[in-house]
Formats: structure tokens, C-alpha cells, sequence
């Protein structure tokens, strides 16, 4: 293995460990443990939280991290597979 193609694979590996510790970030913020009860559809903040609130911004921030982490694992991927 060349230089260059460790360095993609430590980069590759690197972003999915990134992608996989900001969803789980993500997953910590929600919680279905009321689905189904009395007209809960789907999860919900685990913490009291309005719309203009930290925890929202927060959700909103990982969501972006995860896209952009995401974007640029797909695009190594491609050019390692060139």
C-alpha cells in the first residue's frame, strides 16, 4: 500500500468514525420511548426543549456535520475506487 493510499484509507475510516459518533450524538437527543401512547406519533426531544432552544441548535449542527462528513466520505470513496 502506497503512501497515498493509506492516507485515504486512514481518512476514510477517520470520517465514519466521525459520521457514526455524531449520530450517536444525535440519537442520545431523541428518545420513542412514548410512540404509541396517547397520539405520540414519533420520538421527541429526550429533554424539554422549544424551537429557538440549544438542544434544537444542536440537533440542527449534527444534522449539517453529518451531511457534510457524509459528502465528503462518498467523494474519497469515488476516487478511491477510480
Amino acid at each position: 500500500m502506497s503512501e497515498l493510499e493509506a492516507r485515504k484509507y486512514t481518512s476514510i475510516r477517520n470520517l465514519r468514525e466521525e459520521i457514526r459518533a455524531d449520530m450517536e450524538d444525535y440519537k442520545l437527543l431523541w428518545t420513542d420511548e412514548n410512540v404509541g401512547q396517547e397520539g405520540r406519533n414519533g420520538p421527541s426531544f429526550l429533554f424539554d426543549a422549544n424551537k429557538e432552544g440549544i438542544r434544537n441548535w444542536f440537533s440542527k449542527y449534527l444534522i449539517s456535520q453529518i451531511n457534510n462528513n457524509l459528502s465528503k466520505l462518498k467523494e474519497l470513496v469515488e476516487q478511491n475506487n477510480e
